[in-house]
């Protein structure tokens, strides 16, 4: 559990193939196991396509639009849009675009904030394909509920690019109070370029 804005000591996870981690204040321990998971998927599969996708620019199609940086007071975050029709160095998951980073300090990250309706509430399916320019690469993706206070739920991942891109499922239930989810991709400090491709960030009750 977690309460602190999502940035350099917002991170401080186990490196686990898929850990799930919920700090909704306001859900007991049943509540909590029903609503909120993380999931790994070895072999990939294709997120259902019938909710609209809140996410903009989540395949990377020759675009970065509403993704951002968070970068650390003396760290580095790279990152490069590649375009696999014009000699990108790694395959994409779909299409032919995706977003390649990593980063050189703790809590180094690419994310994206989505305006949720405050006193709604819901639950929420976030969902990434993640792989690695080259070797292996380790991290973190999380979805961070904003709003009088800050929650999460995250799951460490390890991707190789031998094996290809893997998928990373969170469903979250979110308090009422939240006003903006943070669908963010934390790669661990000096562990690898990650890619990331087919972002998705729907709503599923």
């Amino acid at each position: 559990m977690r309460s602190s804005i999502p940035g350099l000591k917002a991170l401080v996870l186990p490196a686990a193939m898929a850990v799930g981690l919920c700090g909704l204040a306001t859900a007991g321990p049943a509540q909590a196991e029903a609503t909120h998971r993380a999931t790994h998927q070895a072999v990939p599969l294709r997120s259902d396509a019938s909710s609209p996708n809140l996410l903009t620019a989540g395949s990377f199609e020759q675009s970065t639009a509403g993704w951002q940086k968070l970068i650390p007071t003396g760290g580095i975050v790279n990152w490069a849009n590649y375009n696999t029709a014009a000699g990108a160095p790694a395959p994409a998951y779909d299409g032919t675009g995706y977003l390649a980073f990593n980063t050189n300090i703790g809590g180094g990250s690419v994310f994206q904030d989505v305006a949720v309706p405050v006193g709604t509430g819901g639950t929420y399916e976030a969902s990434v394909f993640l792989s690695s320019q080259s070797g292996p690469a380790t991290g973190t993706f999380c979805l961070w509920s904003l709003g009088s206070s800050n929650t999460d739920l995250c799951s460490a991942y390890s991707v190789n690019s031998s094996t290809g891109y893997e998928n990373y499922v969170l469903v979250f239930g979110v308090p009422q109070s939240t006003g903006t989810l943070r669908f963010q991709v934390y790669p661990t400090a000096n562990g690898g370029t990650t890619d990331m491709d087919t972002a998705s960030l729907t709503r599923i009750g």
